[in-house]
């Protein structure tokens, strides 16, 4: 296989148009996985099955991403990753959402490995147009890129979604991802060198992996708290919507809206101030926020709901913000991207384990128990604290 020979602006304008695509694509759909199942009757019990379901099909992904970025080249990984979008959205027609538990098997392994081949080929993307002097910055560009377009995919879904027009839903998405890889094989992508010059992991070097960094912790840790945020809290928010797809959406865009601003803000100044002080802020804040997703219902007025939906978007994305750059600068100063593949690893099956347990723990309960997982997050997010062994010295 070729490594590139485009240097950085090649891989940028790649990392982008992927990164754009599969945003439009995510907003359309997978967004609304969660608030599907929902409306499918699902439970929370089978909701924490479904998602322990994605992150074995992640692991599983995974082990063949990593072996197969060294035998097919860039646009393979991405054709790839494209059909595997549309085949989870050609499930869930064909299946009906039944509620049955091959149903939900086939779901959740196939959402598991399209998440994967998504998030780990834009990850070793991103990972090579940074450097610990600009990762802030470059990661708050990033994400108000992705929440740009993820709005429009939102706003389009939830049209179709409110109406029941699933095949229109996938009519779209098909063109889209057409048209987005048209445009991509135009440019004619391929892996940074770097990349395929990094050998697969073998499970073993898995298994062993030590830092000094609290890394395998804090990457079983994040997680959890990733599906927390794009599971559980998004149900939340759909029913402070009162079920509505429409409403829901027509929400997230005014939160979007504040989160790019406060990303604006962010990025451009979280490079230049001391790391580990800003890091500890970001923790609590983090820690504060989940306290607020606790207190946060539909019978709140709606002045004071926007207000808690607003401190806890400013909380939350301030703790991205800072947290991504202490991951992809430890990365970047010890493993490269061997360390961004052991997060994975070590992060899908901590979801796998913890999430299969907690959905036969909570089977048949419903939304009032979030709540108290909410209240309990708050205070296990503290724990982030030891993440950066040394790095702390140096803010």
């Amino acid at each position: 296989m070729r490594a590139s020979t485009t240097g950085g602006a090649g891989t940028t304008r790649t990392f982008y148009l992927y990164l754009g695509l599969h945003s439009l694509l995510i907003g359309i759909f997978p967004f609304f996985v969660p608030v599907y199942l929902w409306k499918a009757n699902y439970g929370l019990g089978a909701v924490s099955v479904f998602i322990a379901l994605a992150g074995f099909g992640f692991c599983a992904g995974l082990w063949a991403w990593d072996r197969l970025r060294l035998r097919i080249d860039l646009v393979s990984m991405i054709a790839l990753s494209l059909l595997l979008e549309l085949l989870l959205l050609l499930n869930v027609y064909v299946l009906d959402m039944d509620m049955t538990v091959p149903v939900l098997v086939s779901l959740g392994l196939c959402y598991g490995i399209y998440n994967c081949f998504f998030w780990t080929t834009q990850r070793a993307l991103f990972f090579e147009i940074i450097e610990p002097a600009n990762s802030g910055r470059k990661y708050g560009n990033f994400q108000i890129f992705v929440g740009a377009l993820l709005q429009v995919g939102i706003l389009l879904g939830s049209l179709l979604l409110e109406r029941g027009s699933l095949i229109l839903v996938i009519a779209l998405s098909g063109i889209a991802a057409l048209v987005g890889f048209l445009l991509l094989l135009a440019g004619k992508p391929e892996y940074p060198g770097v990349l395929t010059a990094t050998p697969a992991l073998r499970l073993r070097e898995v298994f062993a992996f030590r830092d000094r960094h609290a890394s395998r912790a804090i990457f079983m840790l994040d997680g959890v708290y990733l599906f927390l945020e794009s599971y559980f809290w998004v149900i939340s928010l759909f029913l402070i919507a009162r079920e509505s797809f429409t409403k829901l959406g027509i929400m997230v865009l005014s939160l979007a809206v504040i989160f790019g601003i406060l990303f604006y803000l962010l990025k451009n100044t979280i490079d230049r101030l001391g790391g580990a002080r800003v890091y500890r802020l970001a923790v609590l804040l983090y820690a504060a926020s989940w306290g607020l997703r606790a207190l946060t219902d539909e019978t709140l007025s709606l002045e004071l709901l926007f207000i808690m939906l607003v401190l806890i978007t400013f909380s939350t994305s301030m703790f991205r913000l800072a947290f991504n750059k202490r991951f992809y600068d430890i990365a970047k100063q010890t493993l490269g991207h061997r360390y961004l593949v052991l997060k994975s690893y070590y992060s899908q099956a901590a979801i796998f384990i913890l999430f299969i347990v907690f959905g036969w723990a909570v089977a048949g309960a419903d939304a009032g128990l979030l709540a108290p997982v909410y209240w309990a997050a708050a205070l296990i997010a503290l724990a982030y604290f030891v993440y950066g062994g040394a790095t702390r010295k140096n803010g």
